[in-house]
């Protein structure tokens, strides 16, 4: 059936381009019988008519302009370069959109790939054990922030926040990038300054204006205990039933010209406790009246809601945040929130 369908189409062709061949041999005999009576001129219009018909089913069936020769009469010569070159113009305007079109589908994969890095799914944790976490992008889709949770071995549980200076699909490259570095450095045992600490060291070409806060930290889940470092990043807060710490940064921010040291810290998440770790996006952002959101807003936000509703806790203050400053945000917004369950006891 193709083989026939493919043959019928070229005899059809071949059909049309020996009437074309025919009709340009009459154009060509009329055109050299000058002068031309009143017969004749409408015999060549007609003919040029008919030519140019068949050379419009051609370039449909081919799927593109075909090229005009500059034949005939000066003026008729003229023309046909100048159709030409506007056939050049079309196709060259044609291949563009083609290729434009192509990148935008092929970026559009990738952002979108992009976007499901920076803010991966989390993986099921034991019974009492929590978590939750929202990315709000300031810019597009893609993010100069992201998070991770991490599955270790020996009941541990890998907890990485990062922000990069700036947002967008640039800065979000540079945080997966940074993401993927200490998600390596814990899956192979480093305690977290350590983790921290090699991750910058792979990131030595960071630009002169670019630099990066992180959180790094590494939950026992049997005990609770939280053995973490912190390159510059906000406070995050441990919310107890009864107070709430904020967990200082124990090092400077990761960046071209600072290369640490940094250091370790620990601190318990008892049950019914809460951590909160999230971007500076969240509590700078800045109301019409120039106020901002603030630690205070946050902090009554998560310590005065029960650990057993994880994803509300997050969606709520995420949605506060927008709220409080309508319009787009002006920084990337991550908040994760790790819960141990109150029924939950120590080993």
């Amino acid at each position: 059936m193709y083989l026939v369908i493919v043959l019928a189409g070229g005899a059809l062709m071949l059909r049309i381009s020996t009437q074309r061949d025919d009709l340009v041999t009459q154009q060509r005999a009329v055109v050299a019988a000058a002068p031309l009576d009143n017969a004749q001129q409408a015999q060549l219009s007609a003919t040029q008519k008919r030519l140019e018909d068949l050379r419009i089913q051609l370039n449909a069936r081919s799927g593109k302009v075909g090229v005009i020769a500059p034949q005939g009469p000066p003026e008729i010569a003229d023309l046909a370069r100048d159709v030409d070159a506007m056939r050049l113009q079309m196709n060259r305007a044609l291949y563009d959109a083609v290729r434009a079109r192509e990148t935008i589908e092929q970026s559009a994969s990738v952002v979108l790939q992009l976007r499901s890095e920076l803010a991966t799914g989390v993986e099921d944790l034991p019974d009492g054990w929590t978590v939750a976490a929202q990315l709000q992008p300031a810019e597009g889709v893609v993010a100069g922030d992201c998070y991770d949770v991490i599955q270790l071995q020996l009941s541990r549980l890998g907890l990485v926040v990062v922000d990069i200076s700036g947002h967008g699909a640039v800065s979000g490259i540079l945080a997966l990038r940074c993401k993927e570095l200490l998600r390596a450095g814990l899956r192979d045992g480093f305690e977290p300054d350590e983790a921290v600490l090699w991750a910058s060291e792979q990131l030595d070409d960071l630009g002169e204006e670019t630099f990066l806060t992180a959180f790094v930290a590494v939950v026992d889940l049997p005990t609770g205990e939280v053995t973490y470092a912190s390159a510059g990043h906000p406070p995050p807060l441990l919310c107890s039933p009864s107070h709430a710490a904020e967990l200082e940064p124990t090092g400077p921010i990761v960046g071209p010209f600072v290369g640490g040291p940094w250091r370790n810290a620990t601190a318990g998440l008892e049950p019914g406790d809460m951590l909160a770790v999230y971007t500076d996006g969240l509590i700078e952002v800045r109301n019409a009246a120039g106020k901002e959101f603030g630690l205070q807003r946050l902090t009554d936000l998560v310590c005065g809601a029960a650990p057993d509703d994880a994803e509300a806790i997050v969606k709520r203050c995420v949605d506060d945040v927008t709220s409080f400053a309508p319009g787009r945000l002006r920084d990337d917004v991550t908040i994760v929130l790790l819960c141990r369950g109150p029924g939950e006891t120590n080993a």
